[in-house]
């Protein structure tokens, strides 16, 4: 049977598809590059914006249409999922099975249901163990970079936020097993690692995050670590000193702030003030000037006044963030923000968010522009140059690279190269080959 996974949302979402391609290969199926020539199509979702809900439905109207012309099977699993569970039948009822996030290793079972005729199979069910998927089954996607989870869920109360509905409380993997694997990822080629959780600086798994990025760090033949996402609650001295003096550990640090209001902030239970957010900046000391800081905001958030914004702007400013992801509030079912009056006009949200991202845009700019002339190790992150000619790298600050080679030159793919920065943008850095 060929499948094919179409995933939407963030990297962990990212990492359980390839999580649900390798349960699938195990089972001898084979994977396919498009839903056309697919006989089993997984959408593998997210459901942390409304946007994000959209594209799946619009996905899930076109699949009921290709179904109608062939035997196909269509199952969802992710976020969305989880979430809505049984009423995505009554929504979809072309749908065959669903499957929750925390039962990925139920997949097979699942699909063979489906096969034998059973209607709308469904498991949403909790799992203790489901955060402890073997590594040798995962099917990894051609990347240079690999995807490591070390815990799952998450024990904030964010009023905005679905996540503890859709990924559930906090569960932490061993850090053995996560030492395991990294080294066995080495051992396959690969010399970065991503470490992924909901909220990964509050891992338990044994030792805590600050030690677990020292241990990893000792692993030989891993050349970067990186790390998303963070709470600034558990963002301690311990973990910007490591981030701050291992060198593995890459210098770039995503630490979502959300608002520059404390009542804003008082209102998304984000449990910090401005104040103690800068304070947590502070530990980093000089080395904040070597790293790249990225952060998140939400804009329109219910009751946010001219004033609230304003001073998401003065932060914005004062922190010169290297890069955001900036984002219109969107209300999610089953979180406390729905009690919330939420009047703001649509135009005045759009407004902000207009105005938050083009100074982002000039900031980035600017950060870009401290790189004009530097020599900087880059990751090759493709197999050859894209129509324009470049190659495209990725620098331990995550900057985009755009990578000029020379006519008939092969770089190593997954391999650190020197480059000197010869362009900048708010987008991306050009680079030529050092």
């Amino acid at each position: 049977m060929k499948f094919h996974i179409q995933t939407w949302g963030c990297q962990m979402n990212d990492h359980d598809g390839e999580k649900l391609s390798g349960l699938l290969s195990a089972e001898g199926f084979e994977a396919v590059d498009s839903a056309e020539e697919a006989e089993l199509v997984l959408l593998n979702t997210c459901s942390i914006r409304e946007k994000a809900v959209h594209k799946v439905y619009s996905e899930l109207g076109r699949l009921r249409e290709e179904k109608q012309r062939r035997p196909l099977m269509v199952g969802v699993t992710g976020c969305l999922a989880q979430q809505e569970q049984a009423a995505l039948f009554k929504r979809a009822p072309h749908i065959d099975f669903v499957l929750g996030t925390m039962a990925l290793k139920q997949l097979p079972r699942l699909v063979a249901e489906a096969q034998a005729g059973k209607a709308r199979v469904m498991d949403a069910g909790e799992y203790p163990d489901n955060h402890l998927f073997p590594p040798s089954v995962t099917r990894r996607r051609d990347t240079a970079k690999a995807l490591v989870t070390i815990t799952e869920g998450c024990n904030h109360a964010c009023t905005y936020c679905i996540v503890p509905t859709t990924r559930g409380a906090e569960r932490h993997r061993p850090y053995g097993d996560v030492l395991a694997e990294v080294r066995g990822l080495v051992e396959r080629g690969y010399r970065e690692v991503e470490l992924l959780g909901q909220n990964v600086n509050s891992y338990a798994g044994g030792c805590t995050f600050a030690d677990l990025l020292e241990r990893v760090s000792e692993v030989e033949g891993l050349e970067w670590i990186r790390f998303t996402t963070s709470h600034p609650m558990n963002f301690t001295k311990d973990l910007a000193r490591v981030l701050v003096a291992n060198p593995k550990v890459a210098p770039f640090l995503h630490l979502p702030l959300q608002s520059g209001s404390d009542r804003v902030l008082k209102r998304m239970l984000r449990e910090y003030t401005v104040a103690e957010y800068l304070e947590r900046l502070g530990y980093l000391g000089e080395g904040r000037s070597r790293m790249a800081l990225s952060t998140d905001f939400i804009v329109g958030f219910p009751g946010e006044t001219d004033e609230d914004f304003d001073a998401t702007m003065r932060v914005l400013d004062e922190v010169a963030f290297d890069g955001s992801f900036s984002f219109i509030y969107s209300p999610r079912p089953g979180t406390p923000s729905l009690r919330l009056k939420d009047d703001l006009p649509m135009a005045v949200k759009s407004a902000r968010l207009t105005r938050l991202q083009q100074r982002q845009s000039e900031l980035t700019r600017a950060s870009n522009e401290r790189f004009l002339g530097r020599e900087i190790p880059v990751r090759i992150e493709t197999h050859g140059p894209n129509e324009q000619g470049w190659w495209l790298a990725r620098s331990g600050e995550w900057k985009t690279i755009h990578l000029a080679a020379g006519p008939g030159r092969e770089l190593p793919f997954g391999e650190l190269v020197r480059a000197r920065v010869t362009l900048a943008s708010p987008h991306f850095l050009g680079a030529e080959l050092v």
